[in-house]
């Protein structure tokens, strides 16, 4: 479980005081750095910078000098992690000045061969880095390849108690570099361990537990031949659905919630609102899914061209700028964006009839 800019209390059961909830680093917890590396590179990156997605490229190798993350953001310039346990002290921070000054040289085409690498270590299937960032940012054609690692930033993320660490980062932020302490702690509450990560900026998460506006992939990528299409599916049944290994990302949603209808490629085609109370499971085809009543006119086919609110047109509306990978996009919106965007949506699509 990930605990984001949360207050580190907890109330006892008497409801007559608030306790301080004792809290750990990653050595005293039992865990290594190698772990925290995989959970913000393999799972946080989208999340945790919902207003600034980064696309991770690299992780360090076993006995090489190289930082611990290294990620792209929108305009294609780097960010380096180094995360540190305990006792990190100011000496982390000459290290991670070498590994920028080194990666600072990297032109595209060491930067593709890195991604390239990156993406057979996991067995996924190696694309262009051009490509990938293209897709990841929604842009509408992909950056030439000398536009890329023009500037560089620092992430140094420790326990939160590292106090001779963050005053050396304050000391060189003040210089003029960028650099940023993003501090983390661990806690053991009735027997399990809990993870709280302080994002950049702090306190800008929505509650997933209110009512809220989602980007919703319609998983085109996966489409079998000679089957009916994932997005067919959907919208003749009037459902939102997830399939196999990310079924679980239906779970991230509620009634009342409105979806947006992604289609890779075009954008959004379709907008409703869930109607239902739980999350249904249809197992032949390991289907998650939820109930929906639409807002907007539906496609009646189902093969290319779409009618769709584009990227740069979602864009417009919401002022953001989404992470588009993932099944469900980041960030979630609130009611305010919801609206705009569906008002976008209706107006390019039609009104449901």
């Amino acid at each position: 479980m990930v605990l984001l800019d949360v207050c580190s209390t907890k109330l006892s059961a008497a409801i007559d005081r608030l306790e301080p909830t004792r809290f750990l680093d990653f050595a005293q917890a039992e865990a290594l750095e190698k772990q925290l590396e995989n959970l913000i590179a393999d799972h946080l990156l989208e999340t945790l910078y919902e207003g600034d997605p980064l696309l991770p490229f690299f992780q360090e190798r076993p006995w090489q000098e190289e930082a611990d993350i290294y990620a792209l953001d929108r305009n294609g310039d780097l960010v380096v992690f180094e995360l540190k346990r305990a006792g990190a002290g100011r000496g982390a921070l000459e290290q991670l000045f070498r590994y920028v000054e080194v990666a600072s040289a990297w032109d595209y085409f060491e930067l593709n061969r890195k991604f390239g690498e990156y993406l057979s270590k996991r067995k996924a299937r190696v694309v262009e880095l051009r490509d990938a960032h293209c897709q990841a940012f929604g842009l509408a054609e992909p950056m030439d390849e000398d536009s890329f690692n023009k500037r560089q930033r620092m992430y140094v993320v420790a326990n939160s108690a590292e106090e001779g660490l963050i005053q050396a980062v304050l000391y060189w932020r003040s210089r003029g570099l960028e650099i940023e302490f993003l501090p983390y702690r661990v806690y053991e509450i009735g027997g399990k361990k809990y993870f709280e990560f302080f994002s950049k900026p702090f306190d800008v998460h929505p509650n997933p537990a209110h009512r809220k506006g989602v980007l919703f992939d319609t998983n085109a990528s996966y489409d079998v031949l000679g089957q009916t299409p994932w997005v067919q599916r959907m919208i003749t049944q009037k459902r939102v659905s997830a399939y196999g290994n990310v079924k679980g990302t239906v779970d991230s949603l509620q009634r009342g919630d409105t979806v947006f209808y992604y289609q890779k490629g075009y954008g959004i085609i379709a907008a409703a609102r869930i109607i239902g109370t739980t999350p249904h499971n249809f197992e032949e085809d390991e289907e998650r899914y939820w109930d929906v009543e639409f807002l907007t006119q539906v496609p009646t086919r189902f093969e290319p061209p779409y009618n769709a609110l584009s990227v740069a047109e979602i864009r417009e509306a919401t002022g953001l700028n989404f992470y588009w990978p993932k099944t469900i996009k980041v960030p979630f919106l609130d009611l305010e964006h919801t609206e705009k965007l569906l008002q976008a949506a209706i107006g390019k699509l039609g009104p449901a009839v």
